[in-house]
């Protein structure tokens, strides 16, 4: 799950009581680590907290606190307390916990988190103002937002900026759900009720998603390196997919550039790469999965030590063939068609060598395939 990292105080328009309507734009974040990399083998101890996400929330309580960290079902967490007072909750992962913040006086208290080999603890913040879960959403609208405080009964606007919500529903008198109207940049949250306008909260509209790039474009059945994604507007990336299938882990670099593994895959072909964001979906790249090649023999089988000789290769699956050797060392080569290439030995002491044909869908070896020999007299 992703942290979003507000603006720095000065650079917020901040919006008075007097609903005068103002906003400021989108500022420069820093970069932001998104990774879902393999996890190493779970030991038996006591949990740890890394983050929490919101730090703060109204008194009203009632909305999601996700708490990233370690440990979190190895054992599995048996309580989650705020200030002592206990929290119904979901273990997600073993690095994740979704609980339920509760009521609560307004200041700060302690969160605990308690498995049979210990406890860990983090901070939390109460406050009279409303929290918004999520806090983010594209440009277009159309996310809906759960909104809590305290006074929301008599609900009869809400507004995101100057903009009406396209619609809310009064779930309780502490919780409304609404959804957001098209917008950009950074709007105030105002919830209307009796005539009194709340304390604001913060939204971000995130620009749309957009891709211009993946490197390598093609890779193996088997589950495969990291490709890399270039694009616009990825900082808010939350998934990405290849032929609708979750990649295995994938990092935000920076906004302009994701890494993911991509999965297995079964049979051989071009699948469509989609990327997620807070601000939409974008999908106009693809990733083709190669079969392994194989090499079933080359012609002549020997030749000088000195290199240079023209030789055959026939196989199956050679068409995206990136590299081939000879005892290790790089020969040029061509692609004749998928069973056939063609390359030029380099020089190698004499005695058999193995030969190798390399292609996104792996590498195939053909052992001691070809014998260098000393020319006569040599």
């Amino acid at each position: 799950m992703l942290t979003l990292l507000f603006p720095p105080e000065d650079q917020v328009a901040h919006i008075h009581l007097g609903l005068r309507c103002e906003r400021s734009q989108v500022v420069d974040r820093p970069p932001l680590s998104n990774s879902f990399a393999g996890k190493e083998a779970p030991a038996m101890v006591a949990p740890t907290i890394t983050s929490l996400s919101p730090l703060s929330g109204t008194t009203a309580g009632g909305n999601p606190v996700v708490l990233k960290g370690k440990n979190f079902n190895t054992p599995a967490v048996t309580s989650v307390t705020f200030d002592g007072n206990s929290a119904t909750f979901t273990i997600n992962s073993d690095e994740q916990i979704t609980a339920t913040a509760p009521t609560h006086s307004a200041g700060s208290v302690t969160v605990t988190v308690t498995n049979a080999n210990g406890s860990a603890t983090a901070g939390y913040s109460y406050g009279s103002g409303l929290t918004l879960s999520p806090t983010q959403g594209p440009t277009g609208g159309g996310t809906v937002v759960d909104i809590y405080g305290m006074g929301l009964a008599g609900a009869n606007s809400v507004l995101f900026g100057c903009t009406a919500a396209r619609s809310f529903t009064q779930l309780s008198a502490t919780h409304l759900q609404a959804v957001s109207p098209a917008g950009g940049g950074e709007v105030h949250v105002v919830v209307m009720a009796k005539g009194t306008a709340s304390a604001p909260a913060y939204f971000y509209y995130i620009p749309a998603p957009f891709t211009s790039g993946i490197n390598p474009v093609a890779g193996p059945l088997a589950r495969g390196t990291a490709v890399t994604i270039t694009g616009q507007n990825l900082y808010t990336t939350t998934a990405v997919t290849f032929g609708g299938i979750p990649a295995t882990s994938f990092a935000v670099v920076s906004d302009s550039q994701v890494t993911a593994v991509p999965p297995a895959r079964a049979a051989p072909g071009s699948v469509q790469v989609k990327v997620t964001t807070a601000g939409g979906v974008a999908g106009n790249l693809s990733f083709t999965y190669d079969t392994t090649p194989t090499i079933s023999g080359l012609s002549p089988s020997s030749g000088s030590t000195n290199g240079g000789d023209t030789i055959t290769i026939n196989g199956t699956n050679l068409a995206d063939t990136k590299a081939v050797t000879f005892g290790g060392n790089p020969a040029h080569f061509g692609v004749i068609d998928s069973n056939t290439v063609t390359a030029i030995t380099p020089p190698s002491p004499a005695g058999p060598a193995d030969m190798t044909v390399t292609t996104p869908g792996g590498t195939a070896t053909d052992p001691g395939a070809f014998t260098y020999q000393a020319p006569p007299g040599g």
